[in-house]
């Protein structure tokens, strides 16, 4: 058989083959996800508990009142820090001198979580701790407007997308206010 036929071959049983057409996720030259591959991704290489010298500086926003300011006046960019304010009246800081950590607070300004990135190009994993160094979730940015985010033991917990986060059933869970 010559070279020609074979690539003729390979060409015909790739792209006509029926298992391809059922395929779960199609790739368009970028990483594309859907509930299940984005599980599989975040769960590999876990870190279930970190140690809390990662974080104690930030137990406080001593910004606290400044950064409500702002996040009222729309502000949500500014010259150190990135904002973003949640409906259930927490916030989060992401510092510029610190891209892989974003720190979230209670509306008294007393941390409750701190997210840790895997990268800073997406898609990346990123993983949430609570004050005492345990996961509390984990999930996988996927772009500025999609995000999974699952549970310790791997289930579901929101799909954001833009504004909005969805749950399995596709019921709006919670908003956010942001802009990057």
């Amino acid at each position: 058989m010559n070279i020609r036929l074979f690539w003729l071959i390979c060409f015909i049983g790739v792209f006509f083959n029926p298992v391809f057409a059922l395929a779960d996720t199609v790739l368009y030259g970028s990483a594309e996800y859907n509930i299940n591959s984005a599980r599989e991704q975040v769960t590999d290489g876990v870190t279930y508990k970190i140690n809390k010298k990662i974080f104690q500086s930030k137990l406080y926003d001593y910004d606290n009142t400044s950064n409500l300011q702002n996040i009222i006046n729309g502000n949500l960019e500014l010259k150190d820090r990135t904002l973003a304010f949640f409906s259930n009246s927490t916030y989060g800081v992401l510092y510029k001198d610190e891209p892989y950590s974003v720190y979230y607070y209670d509306a008294d300004g007393f941390l409750i979580y701190i997210d840790q990135k895997s990268s800073l190009n997406y898609p990346y994993n990123f993983y949430k701790y609570d004050t005492t160094g345990n996961l509390v979730n984990m999930g996988v940015r996927v772009s500025k407007n999609e995000t999974y985010i699952y549970s310790p033991d791997e289930k579901l917990i929101a799909h954001w997308v833009g504004n909005n986060a969805y749950d399995e059933k596709n019921n709006i869970i919670m908003k956010r206010k942001y802009r990057e």
